[in-house]
């Protein structure tokens, strides 16, 4: 009999008082305890910042929700919303719940408009859209490839989209063009509104589409608090009469999961961000101006991925100290920890994805403690299985499976068989992670199970070759990938490569330092030949998802014709 004790399993007897409400009924109260407070504070490039209060943000949100109302949005009803962080997006997005629609996420990041039209048309039935015009009205621009719009009620005259019927603006259009905004269908009047379950959808959000196109997953209230609570139990806040209002910064655009805003409605506290971090053409630029925005307002917690929290680390003018910072989204660097008590006094390091929603953290207090990786989150049970999808002894390495029984992931929407492919019969999610939980009980994540390289017989990491490389005193950035040899029907590691500001290397000299790092011996020679990248690369900078992370399909496609003979 197999020793359970020994088994790659893990929970927490740690419990969440995660209120069974909705946003709207958050919205509400904060509205009426302390309607003049800020809850969220923006700030835009160039520009003054701005911010709204409780207060006004639900009026607003419940004066376009009458609006939409009698327009005849009704509860279920999916409303597609694009836009930046702004107070627009936000009312856009409470007046949608408050309704009882379903609010889908979506960008506007390319001049086809194939971001609207592919996951509009994936999840279908979309009745209304609801996006911003974008600077120099390029957004609207693009939406008219694809509709005809009356300027005069927002009426849907023809669409690509099936069944819109209503298309509305979240600003007027900087041009003299005649629009409908959000600000015309706003009514005061009452309108009967319907009642909300917390376990109604809040939001349809997409994957990040790191690893290919975006799927829609259905959130409901209750799961985003959890999220939000989540967020607080890693920062180690509890009461805001002992701990102080949770003033946080976080970048990450509303639309996706690591930077949707509940956690101000959850807490009560101000959430502050930037409206648009697209518009920098590195992440050195966006850190710069993180960092004004942190020292400006004297912030007490942050969120950053990581590679925005290791050019934080880097920046010599930032003398602010928070009390808390978490940070995920890839794999943590255990030099992330070497700034505790100087930059932050704790570290969370979380790990999470739009269909299992956050599920594994770990709070760390000193930089003396060892990196040993992630625990299960509150209300979440994680095991390792191996290939034949049984759970596998501590130590060995398999995939990551999680499950949530309060909040679980029900499946990607209208995609059956790609649910089906990741979803168990007893409800466990099949990250595609390559990881192993240790003998403390945590999980270390070494990488995608599909983006395992095979060379000479043996399984590559990709992060494995990362990692080595980014000890390089010259390099910021890596990504290795996979071509096809098809003279050996082998994988062939190839290494993108972003090296920091001012620092030299050459393509050879990289080589020999992996070589050192590695230190096969005289007859492990062939080793070389699997761990050691065949074609390095040097970028200006990675793609990134519209979340931040490394694009590594992204990066290959680009890569590829400069590595071509």
């Amino acid at each position: 009999m197999a020793d359970v004790k020994n088994q790659s399993y893990g929970c927490t007897v740690d419990t969440l008082n995660v209120p069974f409400t909705t946003f709207p009924k958050l919205l509400e109260k904060w509205a009426t305890l302390k309607p003049e407070s800020e809850a969220f504070v923006f700030y835009t490039f160039g520009k003054p910042k701005t911010s709204i209060s409780f207060g006004k943000l639900y009026q607003d949100a419940l004066k376009l929700a009458k609006g939409l109302r009698r327009l005849g949005i009704n509860k279920g009803d999916i409303v597609a919303i694009a836009g930046f962080n702004t107070p627009e997006w936000l009312v856009s997005t409470y007046a949608s719940q408050l309704v009882g629609a379903r609010p889908l996420f979506f960008t506007l990041h390319d001049k086809k408009g194939e971001n609207m039209t592919g996951i509009i048309k994936k999840v279908g039935g979309c009745k209304m859209i609801i996006f911003d015009p974008g600077n120099d009205d390029l957004h609207w621009k693009i939406s008219q490839k694809f509709l005809t719009v009356d300027p005069s009620n927002g009426a849907v005259k023809k669409s690509d989209i099936p069944s819109v019927e209503w298309v509305l603006l979240m600003t007027p259009l900087e041009s003299t063009e005649k629009c409908f905004t959000i600000n015309d269908v706003a009514f005061e009047e009452d309108t009967s509104l319907p009642e909300l379950d917390p376990a109604d959808i809040a939001a349809i959000l997409q994957t990040s589409g790191s690893t290919g196109f975006p799927k829609a997953v259905e959130c409901s209230h209750y799961r985003l608090l959890q999220t939000a609570f989540h967020f607080t139990y890693l920062s180690e806040w509890n009461d805001p009469k002992k701990d102080g209002e949770f003033v946080f910064f976080n970048d990450r655009p509303f639309y996706w999961l690591g930077g949707f805003p509940c956690l101000s409605l959850a807490t009560g506290g101000k959430h502050v961000t930037q409206t648009n971090t697209l518009v920098f053409t590195s992440i050195a630029e966006i850190v710069k101006f993180n960092s004004q925005i942190v020292q400006n307002e004297k912030i007490p917690y942050g969120l950053f991925v990581t590679p925005f929290l290791l050019e934080l680390l880097m920046l010599e003018d930032f003398s602010w100290k928070f009390r808390s910072v978490i940070t995920g989204g890839q794999p943590v660097p255990a030099s992330c920890l070497s700034a505790i008590g100087k930059m932050y006094d704790t570290l969370g390091v979380l790990y999470g994805s739009s269909e299992a929603a956050l599920n594994c953290g770990k709070t760390y207090h000193t930089s003396s403690e060892r990196y040993v990786g992630m625990a299960a989150l509150p209300g979440v049970e994680m095991k390792i299985v191996g290939n034949n999808g049984m759970i596998v002894p501590v130590g060995t390495k398999g995939e990551l499976y999680i499950r949530n029984v309060t909040a679980a992931f029900r499946g990607y929407i209208n995609e059956p068989e790609k649910t089906a492919a990741v979803i168990s019969s007893s409800g466990w999610y099949k990250t595609d992670d390559f990881a192993h939980i240790n003998s403390e009980g945590c999980v270390e994540i070494h990488g995608r199970v599909s983006d395992v390289l095979e060379i000479g017989g043996a399984k590559v990491l990709p992060s494995f070759i990362e990692e080595i490389i980014k000890k390089n005193p010259a390099v910021k950035e890596v990504v290795v990938f996979a071509v096809k040899d098809n003279k050996h029907a082998d994988d062939i590691a190839c290494a993108a490569v972003v090296l920091k500001n001012e620092a030299t290397l050459t393509a050879e000299s990289l080589t020999e330092f992996i070589k050192e790092e590695l230190k096969f011996s005289e007859d492990a020679k062939f080793l070389q030949y699997i761990y050691v990248p065949k074609r390095i690369l040097f970028l200006d900078n990675l793609p990134k998802t519209a979340t931040g992370k490394n694009d590594r399909m992204k990066t290959r496609e680009i890569s590829l014709p400069h590595l071509k003979d």
